[in-house]
C-alpha cells in the first residue's frame, strides 16, 4: 500500500507540474490579448470606440478569474502615460462602456478597483490647458467618478450605490431615507451632467459626440426617476417625520435652482444636429411658489434647520436672476390654486417593462424585502441603453454569467 501511495503522489506531482505551465501560458495570453484589446480600442483615430474590442473585453475578463485588476491598472496607465485629447477621451469612453456593458459582478469589481485605487483617473495635465477638448475631459472625468457610484440593479435599473442600512431604524423610516438618498444623488449626477454640455458642440469630435451621446441617455433615466421620486415625496410629505422633512425640503430647494438650468441644457442640445434625434423628457420647473406650499404642511411650531448644502445659497442666486421665467411657472402653477399640491410633478405614471433578464438568487431575493409604496418603481430603467449598445452574441454570455 505504501508503495502504491508512493506511486500515486509522485503521478499527481507530474501532472501537476505539466499543467501548471499550461495554465500559467493562458493566463498570460488571456492578458495579452486584454491589452491588444485596449490599445485597439484607445487609438489616436477620432473615430467612436470600436464596440466588438468593447465586447472581447468584456468576455475575456469574464472568463479570467482576477483579470479585472490587470484591466483597471492598464487603463489607469493608458490614462497616466498619453498627453493626447483623443486617446483620454477614448478611454474614458472605453470604461464607460464597460461600465454599462458588463454584469452586475464586473460592475461591482470594476467599482472594488475604484474604491482601493487600481482604477484611477488622472487627468490633472489637462488643467493647463483651457481649450474645449480638455475641459470636456475634466467633466467626463467627474462625470465617471460619480458614476462610478451607481449599478444597474437586477430588474435593469440605474440607481446609486445604497450606502450601510441601519438595524435600528424602523421600515418606514428607511424606505423614505433610502429614497431620499437617491433624489440626492441624481441632482448630483445631473449637476455633472449638465458640466459636459460641450462649449462649442457644431466643432465636437467624433469622440466628444459619442461619449456625450451616452452622458445624455443615461441622464434621461436618471431625471424620469428623479420626476417621479419627487412625485412621490410630495404625495406623501405630510406623512414623514422630522428629519425625512428636512431632507425633502433640502431636496426641493436644489430642485427650484437645478430644474430651470436643466430644462435649458436640454433646449441647448435639442438645437445641436448630433443629439437632435434622441428622446428628451419634458423637465417640470419647480417654482418658489410650490416649494412654499409644500412648507406650509409643516406642523404648527416647527422650523426646519437650516439647509447645510450649497443649494440654498444657488437658489438666492438663481431666484433674483430667473425672476421673469419663475413669475411665469408661477401662474401655471396657481391654475386651480385652491389645492396647489395637486398640480405639483403633475405627470403620470407609468410602469416600465424591463427587458433585461434576470436570474435572482434566493438570497438576493430575501435580501430586498421592503419598498414604500412606489419607491422602487419610481427609478425608470437603463436597460434600454444596455440593449442598444450589447449585441446578441455577447448578451447571451452576459445572461449567462448571471
Amino acid at each position: 500500500m505504501k508503495v502504491k501511495s508512493k506511486l500515486l503522489a509522485a503521478l499527481s506531482s507530474l501532472v501537476d507540474h505539466a499543467v501548471a505551465p499550461r495554465a500559467a501560458m493562458a493566463d498570460r495570453s488571456i492578458l495579452t490579448e486584454i491589452e491588444a484589446a485596449i490599445a485597439r480600442c484607445t487609438d489616436k483615430h477620432d473615430v467612436p470606440v470600436n464596440e466588438e474590442c468593447v465586447h472581447e473585453i468584456l468576455f475575456r475578463v469574464s472568463n479570467a478569474p482576477g483579470s479585472i485588476t490587470f484591466l483597471s491598472r492598464r487603463i489607469s496607465s493608458r490614462l497616466d502615460a498619453t498627453r493626447d485629447s483623443t486617446v483620454a477621451m477614448k478611454t474614458l469612453v472605453l470604461l464607460h462602456r464597460l461600465l454599462r456593458g458588463g454584469d452586475r459582478y464586473f460592475e461591482q469589481d470594476l467599482q472594488n478597483m475604484w474604491s482601493c485605487g487600481e482604477l484611477r483617473m488622472d487627468l490633472s495635465w489637462c488643467s493647463a490647458d483651457k481649450g474645449h477638448l480638455h475641459s470636456f475631459l475634466l467633466s467626463y472625468s467627474l462625470f465617471l467618478q460619480e458614476r462610478l457610484g451607481w449599478i444597474i440593479n437586477q430588474a435593469g435599473l440605474l440607481e446609486p450605490i445604497r450606502s450601510p442600512q441601519s438595524l435600528f431604524r424602523s421600515h418606514k423610516e428607511e424606505a423614505a431615507e433610502w429614497l431620499l438618498y437617491r433624489l440626492s444623488k441624481s441632482q448630483i449626477l445631473l449637476d455633472r451632467t449638465m458640466d459636459c454640455l460641450p462649449s462649442n458642440p457644431s466643432f465636437s469630435s467624433q469622440v466628444m459626440q459619442s461619449a456625450f451621446n451616452i452622458i445624455l441617455r443615461e441622464s434621461f433615466r436618471v431625471y424620469d426617476g428623479f420626476s417621479d421620486g419627487m412625485e412621490l415625496v410630495v404625495s406623501s410629505y405630510s406623512e414623514l417625520d422630522k428629519p425625512p422633512k428636512s431632507l425633502a425640503l433640502d431636496v426641493l430647494n436644489k430642485a427650484l435652482t437645478q430644474t430651470p438650468s436643466l430644462h435649458d441644457f436640454y433646449e441647448n442640445c435639442k438645437r445641436s444636429v448630433c443629439w437632435k434625434s434622441l428622446d428628451y423628457p419634458h423637465v417640470r420647473i419647480i417654482t418658489a411658489a410650490e416649494v412654499s406650499s409644500v412648507e406650509q404642511k409643516l406642523p404648527a411650531g416647527y422650523h426646519c434647520p437650516p439647509s447645510t448644502s450649497s443649494g440654498d445659497k444657488e437658489a438666492t442666486e438663481m431666484m433674483t436672476k430667473q425672476k421673469h421665467r419663475q413669475d411665469a411657472a408661477v401662474k401655471e402653477a396657481e391654475f386651480g390654486s385652491h389645492d396647489a399640491t395637486n398640480v405639483l410633478f403633475s405627470r403620470k405614471f407609468e410602469t416600465t417593462i424591463s427587458t433585461v433578464w434576470v436570474e435572482f438568487d434566493e438570497e438576493d431575493s430575501q435580501n430586498s424585502s421592503f419598498s414604500l409604496g412606489g419607491v422602487d418603481d419610481c427609478f425608470t430603467g437603463a436597460s434600454d441603453d444596455v440593449l442598444t449598445e450589447v449585441d446578441g452574441s455577447w448578451q447571451g454570455k452576459r445572461e449567462a454569467t448571471r
